[in-house]
């Protein structure tokens, strides 16, 4: 059985509208609305590490006019796991 998460309403800017979304399909469409909205910021093509944060993102991500690409999923988790979305 594929785990999935549930959707608030936070979250459905970025994520899509519905109730539910495998944890397969996070990164995904995580992924799609970066390279959509085009978030990705940094100094040279390969020093593109940072990530945009629009205010569609920021309940999910905090206040940070910026963050760390390695630090997205873990900011997705911790408000995955404080409102108990699984």
């Amino acid at each position: 059985m594929k785990r999935t998460v549930k959707l608030t309403d936070e979250m459905q800017p970025v994520f899509g509208p519905g109730k539910v979304i495998k944890v397969s399909d996070l990164n995904k469409k995580l992924w799609a609305y970066i390279k959509k909205h085009k978030l990705m910021v940094g100094e040279g093509p390969l020093m593109k590490r940072s990530i945009k944060v629009t205010e569609e993102m920021k309940p999910v991500f905090g206040s940070k006019a910026t963050i760390k690409i390695g630090e997205m999923m873990k900011l997705l988790w911790v408000y995955i796991k404080k409102y108990k979305l699984f």
